[in-house]
């Protein structure tokens, strides 16, 4: 789980695939705008470090607004370290700014807001329109940006980009509070938040299970398999009943993700995985035999011989390979030499 109190060194940057700069590129968009003739940034010039020293909350939420990219930055990175509830809206309309330095150093800010951040983050999360109130008029038509060798892109939508930001910056704060609209998330029509959503709910560990595990009955086969990945990236012990319940998922994708899942739990899985193995649901023995080879406990030996002395084929060459693959990982078995090459 997050921890509440971090300093900016320990958050994570978030990174949006929507659009790709170099850091190299982005430095350069950010001296390119910097160095504009004074008449195309416009009139009014920012000290941030003038504002930053007097606490100036309010010129730092002006400076947002400048066209000069680095003092949009330094003054989005100003207001995480003393702003307020009041410097949290204007960051959120800075997650949707065209250069992704100042949408990052907004999203460290919210980060360090927390609690005052949380709020309006779940609604951004919840509801696509909620970001519609951060854009300014002119700011809703589509945004050109270039990148590396000229090439452009356009964001379609920034109201999109603040939504994954949010779910990012959620996972940050760690604040239970996001843990259910983070697992209705993972269910957006958004594919960018989804994947957000994941992994920023597995930072929340044990309080993330009962969510999540509720989302393995969902209607939707790729809800199901979001939910399973995501709960074996928890790490956390309570995942591993649902996890070996949806063994018993019609759909063979399902029963892979949770058979992944397991494996990664690793050793708090052994011992369910092991009843497993004499379920009588033929898929729950053969995935339960799956993960169990790749945990690579010796625990399972006993349990694997007895699969594959009573299972059908397909049960006794998953249970064999299992036991060749436990015993190869504690070197009772020297693995086969590869086969001589021709020069």
């Amino acid at each position: 789980m997050g921890s509440f109190g971090a300093s900016r060194d320990h958050i994570t940057k978030v990174i949006i695939s929507t659009v790709r700069h170099t850091p190299a590129t982005e430095a350069k968009r950010l001296e390119q705008e910097s160095n504009l003739p004074e008449e195309q940034q416009g009139e009014k010039r920012f000290n941030i470090d003038l504002l930053r020293a007097e606490k100036a909350v309010d010129g730092l939420i002006e400076a947002l607004g400048s066209n000069d990219a680095l003092t949009r930055q330094r003054a989005a990175l100003a207001l995480g370290d003393f702003g307020g509830a009041e410097a949290v809206g204007p960051l959120i309309r800075a997650l949707g700014d065209p250069l992704t330095a100042v949408r990052e150093a907004a999203a460290d800010s919210l980060a360090l807001l927390e609690g005052a951040a949380v709020g309006p983050l779940v609604e951004l999360i919840e509801n696509p329109e909620a970001s519609g109130k951060y854009e300014e008029e002119e700011a809703r038509t589509p945004v050109t940006v270039t990148g590396a060798g000229g090439q452009t892109w356009e964001i379609e939508t920034r109201r999109d980009l603040r939504r994954v930001y949010a779910a990012a910056i959620l996972g940050e704060i760690g604040d239970p509070s996001a843990v259910e609209p983070l697992a209705r998330a993972l269910k957006d029509a958004n594919d960018d938040l989804r994947c957000q959503a994941s992994g920023a709910i597995a930072k929340f560990g044990p309080g993330a299970v009962e969510p999540l595990a509720a989302m393995l009955v969902d209607p939707d086969p790729n809800t199901r398999i979001l939910a399973a990945g995501v709960l074996g990236d928890t790490g956390d012990p309570a995942a591993v009943d649902p996890l070996i319940g949806a063994l018993r998922d019609e759909n063979d994708d399902v029963r892979g993700a949770a058979g992944g899942a397991l494996f990664r739990i690793g050793d708090a899985a052994v011992e369910p995985l092991i009843a497993a193995t004499k379920d009588a649901d033929r898929n729950v023995r053969l995935y339960a035999a799956g993960a169990l080879k790749y945990i690579g406990d010796p625990r399972a030996i006993d349990a694997l011989q007895e699969l594959a002395r009573g299972g059908d084929a397909e049960e006794r060459s998953v249970a064999e390979d299992a036991i060749e693959k436990i015993r190869m990982v504690r070197g009772e078995v020297a693995p086969e030499p590869s086969a001589p090459t021709s020069r």
